[in-house]
């Protein structure tokens, strides 16, 4: 069944109101970004109501739906027709009083019906209706890359809000600094060169924060713009990212295995393919019959008004007319144009599958590059938890040592700096290992994002 264009066009809107079966996805061996940030949810929902870019695909699948009606209109009987009041008035030139006069409504009527075109006139409703699922597939696929894109752009958001919090607080050890080099100077026991760099150091920090602030914001526009939100608060971004789940690199290699069996068979792009070659043969079949008769039935009513005179009289009478019948309209010869066409379609099937093969080497080459890449994040992070929870015990230490009084203000201000730069490399390494382990789900096609979507688009058995 087809969908109208208006439900195409609110699509947007309505596909997180109505209810569609997931699509099935593996059990996976690791969290998502989403599901350790839980306003990442929200953010990748939001986006696939109001993105631009998503907006612009749901128009296309509205007017790719506008011409599956304008093709299978042709199925259709046609019926035409005209109505009109008319008042007329006959009269014998040779006899002025030799004259009729008649009004009244008049009409035509016309019916027509395709009966055998070979096929052709159905071949064109399967193209549009393909054209159909090749943007319903390419709304998924954009809308899984958009999604891949605002993780990424969701936890580098997160790192460069600590990023900015360290150097806030570099700012206040700083002017700390600056405060002991000044009373220092009014005691004549530090210099004024001494004085001059600690205030260069403090205007270094400042600008250093200044271009982090405006660094987070712009980040945080670019979010709002690519996700098609109005605005994204400051506390709305955490400011830590969790550890993910235990990572298994063996369920990782079973998923690439079953990739490279089918699985790239049914991503998003090589159904596109699949579809295209589908469309050239259908425009193939088209061109091959373009030469043919064409046969159609045709019926037909109207009446009309009929003028009858002699050398002495003059009279007018309404008729009504009817005809019926089959006729046959054959194009014997178009100048090799068909030719031409049978050409363009074989070329376009051969594009396809050429197109399909390339996109078939290079995205299994992907995803062997990618599982490589994700094992070596995971092993990345490991070593980062690694040290940042000696970095944690050193600051316990500094806690306690400091409660004892035995370090002083600025040595724990020094340990919590360093935790604080241990925090931020944690994080930039949990920010890693999610980004590539949701980017590898993602080629793969098992991302569970996309059970955000209605199982039409995502489905490759329809």
């Amino acid at each position: 069944m087809f969908l109208r264009p208006s439900k195409y066009f609110f699509f947007a809107v309505a596909v997180i109101q109505v209810a569609v079966s997931p699509a099935q996805t593996p059990l996976l061996p690791a969290a998502l970004p989403e599901d350790v940030l839980p306003g990442l949810r929200d953010v990748l929902q939001s986006a696939l109501r109001q993105s631009p870019e998503m907006i612009s695909h749901n128009l296309d699948l509205a007017e790719q739906e506008a011409n599956r009606y304008q093709q299978a209109s042709r199925e259709w009987p046609g019926v035409s027709g005209n109505f009109s009041y008319a008042a007329n008035k006959s009269f014998l030139v040779s006899n002025a009083n030799a004259a009729t006069s008649n009004s009244g409504f008049v009409f035509n009527v016309n019916l027509y019906q395709p009966i055998y075109h070979w096929g052709t006139i159905k071949a064109a409703t399967d193209i549009a209706h393909l054209q159909i699922k090749i943007s319903q597939r390419q709304y998924a696929d954009a809308y899984r890359q958009l999604a891949a894109s605002l993780r990424a752009q969701y936890l580098s958001l997160v790192t460069q809000k600590v990023q900015l919090r360290n150097v806030r607080f570099s700012l206040d050890q700083t002017k700390a600094a600056v405060a002991v080099v000044e009373d220092r100077f009014n005691r004549k026991t530090a210099t004024a060169d001494e004085l001059t760099n600690a205030h260069l150091q403090l205007e270094d920090v400042q600008l250093s924060i200044d271009r982090a602030v405006e660094g987070f914001e712009y980040a945080k526009r670019m979010l709002e713009l690519m996700a098609g939100l109005s605005d994204l608060q400051d506390e709305a971004v955490p400011e830590e990212i969790p550890p993910p789940p235990a990572y298994s690199a063996e369920t990782t290699t079973a998923l690439l295995q079953d990739f490279i069996r089918d699985g790239v068979d049914h991503t998003f792009q090589s159904q596109v393919y699949a579809y295209k070659i589908k469309q050239s043969e259908l425009q193939y079949k088209i061109a091959k019959y373009r030469l043919y008769p064409m046969f159609d039935f045709g019926l037909g009513a109207n009446e009309s008004n009929q003028t009858n005179a002699t050398a002495t009289s003059i009279s007018q009478a309404s008729v009504l007319n009817g005809n019926v019948g089959v006729g046959a309209s054959w194009s014997i010869f178009d100048g090799f144009a068909t030719r031409g066409a049978k050409l363009e379609a074989l070329t376009g099937k051969r594009r396809a599958e050429r197109d399909r093969d390339t996109y078939r080497e290079q995205t299994l080459e992907q995803a062997r590059y990618l599982e490589q890449q994700l094992g070596f994040s995971a092993r990345a992070l490991a070593i980062a938890e690694k040290r940042f929870e000696l970095n944690r015990e050193g600051l316990q230490r500094a806690k306690d040592n400091f409660k004892l009084h035995t370090i002083s203000q600025a040595d724990m201000d020094q340990a919590t700096a360093g935790f604080y730069q241990a925090q931020s490399a944690i994080y930039s390494a949990r920010a890693d290992f999610l980004s590539q382990w949701s980017g590898y789900l993602s080629l793969l096609g098992i991302d569970p994002v996309l059970n955000n979507l209605p199982t039409s688009f995502t489905n490759h058995a329809n």
